[in-house]
């Protein structure tokens, strides 16, 4: 059971390191606009989204369900 959980992590996160360097590969990241935004080629929801989700944690999502 273990394994399977470990194998779904490292499947996610190996992909999620994939398309981070595929959406990055031609952007000069020297530059602050470059490192923070990722040279303008993320979009308003792809920001937003990892603004909100960054600030969840367990405890808001268990209140939630109350």
């Amino acid at each position: 059971m273990i394994w399977i959980i470990l194998a779904s992590f490292l499947t996610y996160s190996i992909f999620v390191m994939w398309f981070s360097w595929y959406k990055t590969r031609g952007t000069d990241l020297s530059s602050s606009d470059g490192y923070f935004l990722g040279g303008r080629s993320l979009t308003g929801i792809v920001i937003a989204s990892s603004l909100i989700l960054t600030n969840l944690s367990t405890e808001q999502v268990v209140g939630l369900n109350g």
